[in-house]
Order: structure tokens, then C-alpha cells, then sequence
């Protein structure tokens, strides 16, 4: 009986020694398993980077048509923001597209992006409801453009340099494209080929591509074209694309009307209905979308305007003279051997051409 009461003594010694090692290596261990639910700032840090890129590696989705090129109205099919030219140009944004990503309201649904709702579904992508600052500011112009709240004291944070791609413009001076015809119908045209525009450069970073990014075209300094001060009126504005060969009319959505004179809003819907008068200048704008629903990557696109005037001149003219402007077609137009169009292309003398600017993306999350 002595000898069975001192086994019992060490089993029960051992026993409890490898009781209380193993509780000791659990204990050691619950801290390790804690540590995610405690480093809050290490998902912070995260969540800013896969939205730092996101914005500037990725062209948001929709695609074709792009999706800043979305209205108010249809802000709600847009899926995904994205701030790059395309996914072939990571770092390399693109203006229309930060330009439409900070359109923002405070109050109205309808009107810009609401913060943080219509952000959170399309540029955070967390399951929690993150606040954030996000920022593009453009080094080159000292521009800073920014959504979201102030900066708390903790958050996570990330900083991307990029490039933000510029547009391209056309100025064109009256004066230059005058010819010899003492007439009060006037017909000027430019010519957007899109087979070059996508052919001749190959770096998207520098391209001219209306399927991505507006066309602007300025025509100026109309009021000293013509001697006696005639009374100037834009009559209307025809598209003609040349596809295969074959000429067909595209009608000029009231969207894409033009601006008159510097004013900030487009001709209205009731143009060409009523004519419009000019003092100066015209300016016409074409965003991409509208170039998209033409589908016309492999054409030639073409933008007649007439102008009518008060007496006869020898006003801007490049396109043969028709009476009958209204039942124009692009075949008797653009094949006649005396019209040369305004060519929008590469030549920088006439064109600006795109550039990069330097810029610096911020994201913070918390």
C-alpha cells in the first residue's frame, strides 16, 4: 500500500506539470490570435491601397461608352470609378474622367455624386462603411480637387504619382479660311479621321482619340472676317460619317450643340429651328459618347456648318457653296475637288495637342 500511494503521488505530479505547461502555450498563444481584431490601422492601410489602385490604374467601368461620360440621370449604371485613360495607360489619368468623379452634391441625388454613398459602392469597395479623403491634386497647374471628410487623427493612407493626360483643342482664326465667294450662305467644314487619329500614334498617352475624350474646336475672330459688319447667324451644324465608301448623316444630338460667343451653356433644343446670331466665335464640342454611338472607329467623320449672312461677303468658306444647305449630302460636299476641310489631326500648328501634366493621387480611410 506505501509503495501504489507514491506512484499515485507522481502521476499525479506529472500530470498536472503537463496540464499547467499546456495552459501556459495556450495563454502564450491568444494574443497571436487577437491580432487581427486589434491592428485596425493594418486593414485601413489596405483598403486605401486597393483604392489608390483602382483609381489609377484602372478605366472604371463602363468602358464603351465611357463611364464619366454618363449624365446625372444615368450616374446610377455607372459600376465602377476609374481614373486612368485605359488599362494599357496605368498612372496616366485621364481629365474628363477626374473631372466627373468630383462632380459632387451634398443635397441632391439627382445632381453629381452624392458623398459617401455613390463613392463607397463604386471606389472603396469595403463591407464596412468607411469614411475617407480622397484628393488628385495636378502639380503643374496647382490645382487640387478633393471628396470626403476632414482627417482624424488615425487612418490608413496611401500616395500615387501619376500623369494627367490633357485634351486637345482646334482653334481656328477666321480670317485664315476666307475665300473669294460674294455669298450669303457660307459652309465651313473639319474632317476627324479617326483611321489616323488611332494610326498615326501609337502611345495612347499622347493619341487623339475621340472615342475616349472630347473634340473641341474654336472658331474665332468672325466679327473682322467680313467688311460691313453683316449680321452673322449659325443655321446649323451637320455630321456626315464616311464609312466604306458610303456617306451617311448623323444627327447632331441638342447635347453636342455648340456654344456661341463664350457663353457656358449650349445652343437649346429649339436650335437650328431658330437661327442662332454670332458676334465672335463658335465653339463646338463632342464628347465622346457621341462619337461612340456613331461607331465609328475605322471612319471618317465630318462637321458642316452653315452660316447665313445679312448681305453678300467673302466670309469664312472652305467647302463648296450650296444653296441648299438642308438637303447637303456628304458625297456632293467632300468628293468636290475645291474643298479641302479643316483637317483635325496631328499638326500642332493648328491642333493642341495632348500633353501630360505631373499629379499626385492621396487616399485616406478610416
Amino acid at each position: 500500500m506505501i509503495d501504489d500511494y507514491g506512484n499515485l503521488s507522481i502521476d499525479f505530479l506529472v500530470g498536472f506539470t503537463i496540464f499547467l505547461l499546456a495552459f501556459i502555450w495556450v495563454v502564450s498563444m491568444i494574443p497571436g490570435l487577437l491580432i487581427g481584431l486589434q491592428a485596425h490601422t493594418i486593414d485601413y492601410d489596405a483598403v486605401a491601397y486597393r483604392t489608390g489602385v483602382i483609381l489609377t490604374e484602372d478605366p472604371g467601368w463602363p468602358v464603351s461608352p465611357a463611364w464619366e461620360s454618363y449624365g446625372d440621370p444615368q450616374k446610377y449604371n455607372i459600376t465602377r470609378f476609374g481614373l486612368a485613360i485605359s488599362k494599357d495607360t496605368p498612372n496616366i489619368l485621364s481629365r474628363d474622367k477626374i473631372n466627373r468623379f468630383f462632380n459632387i452634391s451634398t443635397t441632391d441625388p439627382s445632381a453629381g455624386f452624392i458623398y459617401p454613398d455613390d463613392y463607397q459602392q463604386r471606389a472603396i469597395f469595403g463591407d464596412y462603411p468607411y469614411r475617407f479623403n480622397i484628393s488628385v491634386r495636378n502639380l503643374d497647374q496647382n490645382e487640387i480637387r478633393t471628396v470626403g471628410d476632414v482627417l482624424p487623427d488615425g487612418y490608413g493612407y496611401i500616395r500615387r504619382v501619376a500623369k494627367i493626360k490633357g485634351s486637345s483643342n482646334a482653334t481656328i482664326i477666321g480670317s485664315d479660311y476666307t475665300k473669294s465667294h460674294m455669298v450669303k450662305t457660307h459652309v465651313f467644314s473639319i474632317l476627324i479621321n479617326n483611321t489616323k487619329l488611332l494610326g498615326d500614334v501609337r502611345d495612347p498617352a499622347y493619341q487623339i482619340d475621340p472615342l475616349r475624350e472630347q473634340i473641341m474646336m474654336n472658331i474665332t475672330n468672325l466679327s473682322s472676317v467680313c467688311a460691313g459688319s453683316p449680321v452673322i447667324n449659325l443655321t446649323n451644324v451637320k455630321i456626315f460619317k464616311l464609312d466604306s465608301g458610303i456617306y451617311s448623316n448623323v444627327p447632331l444630338p441638342a447635347s453636342n450643340n455648340p456654344f456661341i460667343d463664350g457663353n457656358t451653356s449650349r445652343l437649346p433644343s429649339t436650335w437650328p429651328g431658330t437661327p442662332a446670331t454670332v458676334t465672335d466665335n463658335v465653339t463646338i464640342k463632342l464628347n465622346p459618347q457621341f462619337i461612340d454611338s456613331m461607331k465609328s472607329q475605322n471612319s471618317q467623320i465630318f462637321i458642316a456648318m452653315r452660316f447665313d449672312l445679312s448681305s453678300n461677303c467673302t466670309f469664312l468658306n472652305n467647302t463648296q457653296v450650296l444653296p441648299d444647305f438642308d438637303n447637303l449630302v456628304g458625297k456632293d460636299t467632300y468628293e468636290n475637288l475645291n474643298t479641302t476641310p479643316f483637317d483635325y489631326d496631328y499638326n500642332a500648328t493648328r491642333v493642341t495637342q495632348p500633353k501630360l501634366s505631373d499629379a499626385v493621387v492621396e487616399v485616406a480611410v478610416w
